[in-house]
C-alpha cells in the first residue's frame, strides 16, 4: 500500500499526529507504528468553531472544548477524504498555529509542522469512463491555498508512495524477506514493476532505477538521502535493476499525450527519460510472461 514504508518513519511514530483518509484509518496508523492520533472529526469536536463552511453546522465555541486536548505536531495524509472543504481548512488552520488552533498567532510560524503525505497520484482509473481525481489533487488543493494565504511554499517532511524512492526501498525490502519466506536464499537483482500511471508507477521505477545505479559497484554509495529522510542509518538497497512495465489498463496508453506536470510538484522538473516506460504490454498477464522472457524463466 502506499502507505507502507510510514512503517519506517519510527521518528514520527511518538508524535501526536493528524490522520486523514478513508476507511479504518485510527487502525492503519496503530499497525504502522504510530501511537498517538487524532481525526479530523475528533479535531472539529474540540474546535467547532472551525468547521464553518456548512451553516447548519456552524457553532460559535472557539475550543478546545476539553483543556487537555493535546498540541498535533504533525499530520499524516492517507489518502483524500470524503469531502474536501473542512479538511482543507483545519489542516491550514493546524500549519498558522503551530498545532493549536485556538486562535492565530501574530506571526505565522515557519517552517510549519511536519506533514508526511502518501498516495500521489494526481488522477487514477475506475469504472468511471473519464480518469478521477486521486489524493494528489486533494494535495495540489493544499499546497496552493497554503501558498495563497501566507506566501509560503508548503513542506513536505516526507512524500510517501509511489514515486518516492523510499516506497521502492521498501518494495525492495519485502521482497528480498518474501523470497526467503519461500527459501529462494540466493538475491533477486531485478525487479519488474508493473503500473499503469506514466507519472507515478513508470516514473518512480526509472527513478529507483537510477537510484541503483548509483549504488551499484564495488564502492557502494551510502543511501545518505534516505539516512536523513528517515532519521537513522538505513542499509544499502539489495536490487542491481528496476525495470519499467506499462499496462494499458488505466490511465496511460502508448499513444497517450500525458503531461510531465501530473507528476507531484516536489518531483518537478520532470527528465523526460524517466517518463518512458521500458517495455509497455496489454494487462499484467502480458507482463508477467514478458518478465518471464527476460529472466528466461520457463
Amino acid at each position: 500500500m502506499a502507505h507502507s514504508p510510514l512503517r519506517l518513519f519510527q521518528h514520527f511514530h511518538n508524535k501526536q499526529v493528524l490522520i486523514s483518509g478513508q476507511g479504518p484509518i485510527k487502525e492503519i496508523a496503530q499497525e504502522l507504528g504510530f501511537q498517538k492520533t487524532i481525526t479530523i472529526h475528533e479535531l472539529v469536536k474540540n474546535f467547532p468553531s472551525l468547521d464553518y463552511v456548512n451553516m447548519l453546522k456552524r457553532n460559535p465555541q472557539s475550543g478546545p472544548i476539553d483543556p487537555n486536548f493535546p498540541r498535533i505536531e504533525g499530520i499524516v495524509l492517507f489518502s483524500e477524504p470524503v469531502s474536501w472543504e473542512t479538511p482543507l481548512q483545519l489542516m491550514i488552520d493546524l500549519l498558522m498555529t503551530n498545532g493549536m488552533p485556538a486562535s492565530l498567532p501574530s506571526e505565522i510560524p515557519y517552517p510549519h509542522i511536519p506533514i508526511l503525505a502518501c498516495n500521489m497520484d494526481l488522477l487514477w482509473v475506475s469504472e468511471a469512463p473519464i480518469p478521477r481525481y486521486g489524493h494528489g489533487a486533494f494535495l495540489l488543493c493544499l499546497e496552493s491555498l497554503y501558498k495563497k494565504i501566507t506566501g509560503k511554499d508548503m513542506i513536505y517532511s516526507a512524500l510517501v508512495g509511489k514515486p518516492a524512492e523510499v516506497t521502492y526501498y521498501h518494495a525492495n525490502h519485502m521482497l528480498r524477506e518474501h523470497a526467503k519466506s519461500i527459501g529462494i536464499n540466493h538475491n533477486v537483482d531485478t525487479i519488474y514493476a508493473i503500473g499503469d500511471n506514466i507519472n507515478t508507477d513508470i516514473f518512480g521505477a526509472n527513478l529507483y532505477d537510477k537510484y541503483l545505479s548509483r549504488c551499484s559497484g564495488d564502492d557502494v554509495l551510502k543511501p545518505q538521502k534516505l539516512k536523513r529522510l528517515l532519521g537513522r542509518d538505513v542499509q544499502p538497497p539489495s536490487a542491481k535493476a528496476c525495470i519499467s512495465i506499462l499496462v494499458e489498463t488505466g490511465v496511460h496508453r502508448r499513444d497517450s499525450n500525458f503531461i510531465p506536470e501530473h507528476c507531484p510538484r516536489d518531483f518537478l522538473p520532470v527528465d523526460d527519460s524517466l517518463c518512458k516506460p521500458a517495455f509497455v504490454v496489454k494487462d499484467v498477464g502480458e507482463a508477467i510472461n514478458l518478465a518471464f522472457k527476460e529472466e528466461k524463466f520457463d
